[in-house]
């Protein structure tokens, strides 16, 4: 059996397995059999083969992993975008609320100020019925001192006057007349006044019904009004929640979608990865890559 040195051999070198193969450390020489050199050299060429396959389907389940993790992110997304959209809505129908709310504000302010002109309109009815009526029983029969000579210039007096004169023989007859017509024109004027007087008392007691109408219907539109604001405030702090909360969401799927990393060791041929969100871990019974949440 002839030693060989390595460097000594030339690419076209073959060599017995009887032969041997002298490997020089620095410190020592020694010597393997090129059937020993072979066998070590396929083993090894034969571990490095499985581990290759074994980092292969490793990778291969981590892409798959990474994959579905993509997915399910992507379906995140898609819900945040729903949420975003749903808030937005939510905004827009606020919106259109504060502005039912506002207009419901402005109808009740017209309304109020309407039960506060029938109400004026009703003190002026109710000052013109006592005024009237006055007057009527000044033209009837005196004694209010709204009228200079009243008390003498009435229905009752002249009416009192006509009787005096029918009793009186001594006064004239056509005295008696002009008294009886004056009497019977006053009368009139007094009942016309009276008349006047009922219609007003009735229009201000209208008036007055009225303005307690207005005035109640103005209370219910402010009650109304003040809920629909509420009402639009709430929806608005609503929508503002879903907002914060869909953004909040999103930046969380955008943390994940950048996790994991998956680099090769070429050195060692081993599979790397780098996550704050996931661990990996390898099934030594399976072979398997598996995965969970950190």
């Amino acid at each position: 059996m002839a030693d060989i040195q390595i460097n000594e051999l030339l690419e076209s070198t073959t060599a017995a397995n009887s032969d041997w193969i002298a490997i020089d450390n620095g410190t020592a020489t020694k010597k393997i059999s090129v059937q020993n050199f072979n066998a070590t050299g396929a083993a090894s060429a034969a571990q490095s083969a499985a581990a290759a396959a074994q980092s292969a389907s490793a990778a291969l389940a981590a892409q798959t992993a990474a994959e579905q993790a993509k997915d399910d992110a992507q379906a995140l997304i898609t819900s945040a975008q729903t949420i975003v959209s749903d808030a937005q809505t939510y905004a827009n129908e606020a919106a259109t609320s504060a502005g039912t709310a506002s207009t419901a504000a402005n109808t009740a302010t017209a309304q109020s100020a309407i039960a506060t002109q029938a109400a004026t309109q009703a003190a002026t009815y109710a000052q013109n019925v006592d005024s009237f009526a006055k007057t009527a029983k000044s033209w009837a029969v005196g004694g209010t001192g709204s009228r200079q000579g009243e008390d003498t210039d009435n229905s009752q007096y002249y009416s009192r006057q006509a009787h005096n004169a029918e009793i009186n023989a001594s006064a004239s007859e056509q005295a008696a007349a002009t008294s009886e017509s004056n009497a019977a024109t006053y009368a009139s004027s007094a009942g016309t006044s009276e008349n006047n007087a009922s219609s007003y008392k009735d229009a201000a007691a209208n008036s007055a019904t009225e303005a307690a109408g207005y005035a109640s219907t103005a209370n219910t539109s402010k009650g109304i009004a003040q809920n629909a604001a509420n009402d639009a405030a709430n929806a608005k702090t609503d929508a503002e929640q879903a907002a914060l909360d869909a953004q909040n969401a999103l930046a969380s799927i955008n943390a994940i979608i950048g996790d994991p990393q998956f680099t090769v060791d070429f050195n060692t041929g081993l599979l790397m990865y780098n996550s704050n969100t996931f661990t990996f871990l390898i099934n030594t019974t399976t072979g398997n890559l598996e995965w969970e949440v950190a």
